[in-house]
């Protein structure tokens, strides 16, 4: 990856965080009940879920294997206890507004899911969680296990 594409690619990814804290909602490409995946490119034998901060962008990549899946919406709070959390421990990685080529940020799911505390904290936003008590046990939940990652 040429530092150009890196930083196009990176600049995306901060844009997809951003969008999907101001809109409280994640989008993906499901068919009975199947989200898009792909094969990582970065890492072998690694599947990537894909994610969109927009309808648009999900609706744009409903071509080839995936011209039968339709855009699909998830709230923020659902994204990040049920699909980061769980991907994380399923070994999956977020691609984040991935366009039609299949270009785009490749991300652990946990490192996502801070990315968006992060965001929501510079917003002055609060999101109220069903499975953890708070939004800062949310966050010290992922720091812990990212920190027991290294």
């Amino acid at each position: 990856m040429t530092p150009q594409h890196a930083s196009t690619v990176e600049q995306k990814y901060k844009e997809f965080v951003e969008r999907i804290v101001a809109t409280n909602a994640v989008w993906g490409l499901t068919k009975d009940e199947t989200w898009a995946t792909s094969s990582s490119q970065e890492f072998e034998d690694t599947e990537v879920i894909l994610f969109w901060s927009g309808k648009e962008g999900a609706a744009a990549c409903a071509e080839d294997e995936w011209a039968t899946y339709t855009p699909e919406s998830i709230t923020l709070v659902e994204f990040l206890e049920n699909w980061c959390v769980g991907m994380y421990g399923d070994e999956l990685l977020v691609g984040a507004d991935w366009d039609t080529d299949l270009n785009g940020k490749e991300a652990e799911p946990l490192v996502v899911a801070l990315d968006v505390v992060n965001e929501l904290k510079a917003k002055g936003k609060k999101l109220e969680f069903t499975q953890y008590d708070s939004q800062d046990e949310f966050e010290e939940q992922v720091l812990e296990a990212l920190d027991g990652n290294k």
